[in-house]
């Protein structure tokens, strides 16, 4: 990790950044249970499981009803189902389910449209784009009918790529009597 921590940074980071970053190396430590403490508020470091992949961790903030959720929640954006398969997004819709029972009052999304707000009715509409998924996939569509009736049940979301690349994923290579790929639109 050290040597990761100054060469690589010298390599990469001091060249494209010349003088912008400090020498002071800095390692990454594991938040302590009880959280730590920044400004006056208490933030707790909050494993929650798979969401759209493994070992994922929210922030949470009791002080303020804030959750910095990172991947559990989506806001106006396609997910990134492609690790959910043999249970995995089932998993993810119970870390929705932790987060809620903390009651947060704002919700900061790791995927999200500009334009949104970090409300926590983002939680509910990320479990039902999963619940959709979920009972799509069990019909075993074609990755291409799967990523059409996505789409239809959830048109407003933007990035369909990570979408399309998931039905391919999940289900298979579309063949050529399941039609072209799409044209995933941004």
């Amino acid at each position: 990790m050290h040597q990761q921590a100054t060469v690589g940074r010298e390599k990469v980071y001091d060249k494209d950044f010349p003088g912008l970053i400090g020498k002071t190396d800095v390692i990454a430590q594991p938040i302590p249970a009880e959280g730590f403490t920044l400004e006056g508020n208490t933030i707790q470091a909050i494993d929650v499981g798979h969401t759209d992949t493994d070992d994922t961790t929210v922030l949470y903030v009791p002080s303020m009803g804030l959750v910095v959720a990172g991947d559990v929640a989506y806001n106006g954006v396609h997910q990134y189902l492609l690790e959910g398969g043999n249970g995995g997004l089932q998993a993810w819709v119970k870390a929705i389910d932790q987060v809620e029972a903390l009651k947060p009052r704002i919700v900061i999304a790791g995927h999200k449209q500009k334009n949104r707000a970090d409300d926590p009715v983002i939680l509910e509409q990320t479990r039902q784009y999963l619940l959709d998924a979920i009972e799509l996939l069990a019909e075993k569509p074609t990755p291409r009918e799967f990523f059409d009736k996505m789409i239809e049940l959830h048109p407003d979301r933007i990035n369909q790529g990570p979408l399309w690349y998931s039905a391919i994923g999940l289900l298979g290579t579309p063949t050529a009597s399941s039609g072209d790929a799409p044209q995933p639109k941004n």
